[in-house]
C-alpha cells in the first residue's frame, strides 16, 4: 500500500499537468491559392491553413461544410483526410471540393471573384478528430473566412 499511493499520486498529477487538448490548436493562417470551376456546379479549390499544434499528432476525417455568403448556404464542403503533425506550427495545403447549392445563383461568385470581398463569407464545418484510436466529433461554427484570407504563418 506504502508504493500504491505516492504511483496515484503522481499519475493524478501528471494528468492535470497534461491538460491541453485539440481546443488548444490555432489557425494561424488563411490563405485560398487556387479556384479552379468544375462543370456547372462544383468548384475545386486549394487552401493554405497554418496551424499551430502543441499537443500531439491528430487525424482529422469526414470534414465536411458549408460555405455561406451573407448567411445564405452557397457551396456544400468536402474535405479530405488531414493528418496534422504534433507540437509544431505548420502550414497544410488542402484540397476542398465545392458542390453549388441548389437556389444559389452561381454568377454572384463571379462578381465576387472579381473584387475579392469576402467579408459576407462564414463557414460551418464539422469532423471527427483522432488522437490515435480515440475520436470525437468536432464541430466550428461561423468561421469568419474574410478575416482570416490573406493572414500568414509568423
Amino acid at each position: 500500500m506504502k508504493r500504491v499511493l505516492p504511483i496515484i499520486l503522481f499519475s493524478a498529477l501528471m494528468l492535470c499537468g497534461c491538460s491541453k487538448t485539440y481546443k488548444d490548436i490555432k489557425v494561424t493562417s488563411f490563405d485560398i491559392v487556387s479556384v479552379t470551376p468544375k462543370g456547372l456546379n462544383q468548384v475545386e479549390a486549394v487552401v493554405d491553413v497554418g496551424l499551430s499544434n502543441p499537443i500531439v499528432g491528430l487525424r482529422v476525417t469526414d470534414l465536411t461544410g458549408t460555405l455561406m455568403m451573407a448567411g445564405a448556404p452557397c457551396l456544400s464542403l468536402r474535405i479530405p483526410e488531414l493528418d496534422v503533425q504534433g507540437r509544431m506550427d505548420k502550414v497544410y495545403r488542402i484540397p476542398v471540393t465545392g458542390t453549388i447549392q441548389p437556389g444559389f445563383n452561381p454568377l454572384s461568385l463571379l462578381s465576387i471573384a472579381q473584387s475579392m470581398d469576402l467579408s459576407s463569407f462564414t463557414a460551418d464545418l464539422q469532423g471527427r478528430v483522432w488522437l490515435g484510436k480515440v475520436g470525437k466529433n468536432l464541430e466550428l461554427k461561423n468561421l469568419k473566412i474574410g478575416q482570416m484570407v490573406g493572414n500568414k504563418l509568423q
